[in-house]
């Protein structure tokens, strides 16, 4: 169940640059933080110059702030990682839905690739409350973009750690590590669309539980706009439900990432052949 969406004005509290065009940005606010959960987010908006709300994953929640883990790569994250501390800030959030745990004393595998470790690390301090087992896979291109693990560390979870081109951690990617390690109950994935795809075929063929959290380009933020939409099976809940036409030919329905997700289990994902 997504939490409320509140309108709130966070107040910057710290700037971290932990990695060449990596920032982590503090913010307090005490209602988006005690309402957030894993896989949820908050739209942005950015002082300045008008454009649409900035939509980021929450990272971190501890007492009363809530962290961002980004990557400044455009206008908006540009001007978000040069807002000063102390800067008040509009945000809508959280937003999105959540993963879903597994029962306790069951076993989980995390696998994150680049900054799609964002939505775990509220995921992996949820499942260790709630008595679950554990594990992460970490991977990125190069050592350069690898970010989150020493966090996730400190939450007590293993975790192990690749890149494509061996600079740090295995040489490979989290789906190679994924063949290693030993069957668990439920998987939970983030990353890029490619490494998502895979992941999702291969827990149907292996017939493992998968809950991906998915990314696309949000507008409104707010499933007003319909423009993040993604294809899902018919039937599936998170799609439209909508009936079908008479005329209508195709097989599958819609869901919006935005307020639909941004999680979804992987039998539901229809991807493009």
């Amino acid at each position: 169940m997504a939490s409320t969406p509140l309108l709130e004005t966070a107040i910057l509290t710290s700037r971290e640059r932990i990695a060449p065009g990596f920032w982590c940005l503090g913010f307090r606010s005490p209602h988006i933080t005690s309402r957030a959960k894993s896989a949820q987010y908050v739209a942005i908006d950015l002082p300045g110059e008008f454009s649409v709300r900035l939509p980021l994953g929450i990272w971190t929640t501890v007492e009363d702030e809530f962290s961002l883990l980004f990557r400044e790569w455009g206008d908006r994250t540009t001007r978000l990682a040069q807002i000063p501390e102390g800067q008040p800030v509009s945000m809508i959030g959280p937003l999105g839905n959540a993963f879903t745990l597994p029962a306790p004393g069951r076993r989980a595998i995390v696998v994150a690739g680049g900054l799609g470790v964002v939505p775990f690390w509220l995921l992996v301090r949820e499942l260790r409350e709630a008595n679950v087992h554990v594990s992460v896979l970490l991977g990125a291109k190069t050592r350069d973009l690898l970010v989150g693990s020493a966090e996730l560390a400190l939450l007590g979870a293993p975790i192990e750690l690749c890149t494509d081109d061996g600079s740090l951690g295995e040489r490979g990617t989290v789906l190679d590590l994924l063949e290693r390690v030993p069957k668990a109950d439920m998987w939970y994935g983030c990353g890029p669309p490619a490494m998502l795809r895979a992941l999702c075929e291969r827990a149907v063929e292996k017939r493992v539980p998968c809950q991906i959290s998915m990314e696309e380009t949000f507008g409104c933020s707010m499933g007003t706009c319909w423009g993040c939409v993604v294809p899902v099976r018919r039937g599936a809940a998170q799609g439209t439900g909508y009936p079908r036409a008479g005329t209508e030919r195709r097989e599958y329905d819609f869901a919006r990432v935005c307020t639909d997700g941004t999680v979804f289990f992987a039998e539901d994902v229809l991807w493009p052949k």
